[in-house]
């Protein structure tokens, strides 16, 4: 750990840090014109570039996502969806072992042709995270078989050594501390050094909002957090982070309470819904919505018991709905009907 901190350290020694200094935001290309700006389109076209072999147009698309601190519809970073895109085999959940492999070792040849590029060592360090979690299994811990926890802990080992190499090259990625935070979380790393991590994290690029939701969801109490510690943050990062990001921040905090992907665990206790509700427009003033913002939204609606607003949501859904936020259509149908009735 002593190395794995001194790297978290070291890491934005000589950038300059990214502050928030004014209102002006990246335009959101019109998603009509352009298909693949929509979170999700976005991910699979960066997938395609990269099952044809075109390293050059990915290491170039990376750096200018990286430069213009561009974002999809609906306000997620374009450089998150870049390392979505390229982490996982073109089959996603689905994909077998063989095809893990086959993707890990095209991910290593992109790092022998272009050995000082960040981008290549970092995708492949959250596609040994990916990996981990494919052994593991989306169940709860009792459920997972001792020789699925060894394979996780290996894989994950391999994704920090990864990313100490990373660390190591002159070009830097925001990115790089994400990955970083899912590792912490994964290994359950002590509290303070989770936080220092955070705090380096926030202080090499304080715009990057995914930060605030890794964090956010290691300090949930079904990983490494205890009761209102999650609500406690988000409280923090409002007041400190100037609006329209505070609130916005805010509502990613909430919506990753709300949809934990189970019923018994996903609740709004200790938010503030009326500023949930303004993080939510200044997000679609910003940045417009997409499917997965939507339906989280419609949903916390409904946990909050807001008709009107849960109207609002299901009316720019359809029935559109996504599985990972409802889990099944009957809940989804069910909650449509409640929103509907006179």
């Amino acid at each position: 750990m002593t190395t794995v901190m001194q790297a978290v350290h070291d890491y934005s020694r000589g950038q300059q840090p990214t502050l928030l200094t004014s209102t002006k935001r990246p335009a959101v290309r019109d998603s009509a014109n352009d298909p693949s700006d929509l979170d999700g389109s976005y991910q699979a076209h960066i997938g395609l570039i990269f099952a044809q072999g075109d390293l050059a147009q990915m290491e170039k698309i990376a750096h200018q996502v990286r430069i213009d601190k561009s974002r999809l519809s609906g306000g997620v970073w374009k450089l998150f969806g870049f390392y979505e895109g390229v982490s996982n085999p073109p089959a996603g959940d689905h994909s077998t072992d063989a095809e893990w492999s086959a993707h890990i070792d095209d991910l290593k040849k992109w790092i022998a042709a272009y050995p000082g590029s960040a981008t290549a060592r970092i995708a492949l360090a959250q596609a040994y995270i990916q990996y981990a979690w494919f052994a593991r299994g989306s169940g709860y811990s009792n459920s997972v078989a001792n020789s699925s926890w060894e394979l996780f802990g290996q894989r994950i080992a391999l994704a920090k050594a990864t990313l100490i190499e990373a660390a190591h090259l002159k070009e830097k990625c925001p990115y790089w501390y994400e990955a970083m935070l899912i590792v912490a979380l994964a290994e359950g790393w002590d509290k303070e050094q989770a936080r220092e991590l955070f705090d380096q994290a926030t202080a090499f690029d304080s715009t990057y909002y995914h930060y605030y939701r890794e964090y956010a969801n290691f300090l949930l109490p079904k990983w490494h957090g205890e009761e209102g510690e999650t609500q406690a943050l988000a409280e923090e990062i409002s007041s400190r982070l100037p609006d329209p990001d505070g609130s916005i921040v805010y509502f990613e905090i909430a919506s990753l309470l709300a949809c934990q992907c189970d019923k018994d665990r996903d609740s709004l206790d200790g938010m503030s819904w009326p500023k949930v509700k303004q993080g939510y427009a200044e997000l679609i003033r910003l940045y417009g919505t997409s499917n997965l913002k939507a339906n989280r939204f419609a949903y916390m609606s409904f946990l909050a018991g807001d008709r009107a607003s849960a109207q609002s949501a299901f009316s720019t859904i359809g029935t559109d709905w996504n599985h990972v936020v409802w889990r099944s259509a009957a809940n989804f149908y069910s909650a449509r009907s409640w929103a509907t009735s006179p």
